[in-house]
């Protein structure tokens, strides 16, 4: 989950370093994203969620908000700071320490 798998992920070309995704799938899979609201699919959800977000990221701190309020029982949202989209990119071992906290909370029950 480090830099070595993005690098892992690009080829060299006459014109420099790309990304070895096929543009058509990516576009398509990222208008999907952008059109399709999945609100009903996040308040069927039963189980504890960690939502964590990169603070300089691209999730709207307003989205974040409203998955707790939508399920304010079963919902924490964890920002980590100097963290981008890429959390585990910027700041893999506080995201390490994020989940690991959550999971071992959820571990010990109420």
């Amino acid at each position: 989950m480090g830099r070595e798998a993005w690098v892992g992920g690009l080829e060299e070309q006459r014109d420099g370093w790309r990304p070895r995704v096929d543009r058509d799938t990516m576009v398509s899979a990222v208008t999907e994203l952008a059109t399709h609201s999945y609100w009903p699919e996040w308040d069927r959800i039963r189980c504890p969620a960690l939502v964590i977000r990169g603070a300089n990221g691209t999730m709207p701190e307003s989205e974040a908000t409203q998955m707790k309020d939508r399920r304010p029982t079963t919902t924490t949202v964890h920002v980590i700071p100097d963290a981008s989209h890429d959390v585990h990119l910027d700041q893999l071992a506080e995201l390490y320490a994020t989940v690991s906290a959550f999971l071992t909370g959820i571990g010990q029950g109420p």
